[in-house]
């Protein structure tokens, strides 16, 4: 069970890799993103908390670090995505891909594919379009963007 979200920027790869590993850029990206407190900013070994308007605050623990972004677990009181952030470039422009494979809750496979496909799918799509959408606008604007700029989400709005 996976999703995913990608867009174009129009800034260079470098660019946009030095705002996704800038300690706190959630704060200026991400559109649901109230408070993005840092543990250890250190590539692979980073942690750091998402504080989202909704009132939710999930736990980032980074496991990779490379030359096309990172991979990342979340964590609220159980293990809830793996996320990879991936940059690629064509020519003067790069391409932001992020992935997402969540971890479902329940015991039996069949109730955890029924719900994926029916609520978190469709739900976990918007909020990546809406991620994604705020990392272009930062990177060709540079203003950090607006609470629920590209709409509002069920899970993570105030």
């Amino acid at each position: 069970m996976i999703v995913s979200s990608q867009i174009e920027i129009n800034n260079s790869k470098e660019w946009v890799l030095n705002i996704i590993r800038s300690p706190s850029n959630l704060e200026k990206i991400h559109p649901f993103c109230k408070e993005n407190r840092i543990e250890t900013w250190n590539e692979e070994k980073s942690i750091d908390y998402v504080h989202y308007y909704s009132g939710k605050i999930y736990k980032r623990k980074f496991m990779k670090w490379n030359n096309e972004g990172y991979v990342l677990e979340i964590y609220e009181d159980r293990k809830l995505a793996t996320i990879s952030w991936r940059i690629n470039s064509n020519d003067k422009n790069s391409i932001i891909e992020i992935i997402a494979r969540p971890y479902m809750p329940f015991k039996y496979k069949l109730i955890n594919i029924i719900i994926f496909n029916l609520y978190v799918r469709y739900l976990l799509k918007k909020y990546l379009d809406s991620v994604v959408k705020g990392l272009k606008y930062y990177s060709e604007t540079n203003i950090s963007v607006r609470k629920d700029q590209f709409g509002k989400h069920i899970w993570y709005s105030g």
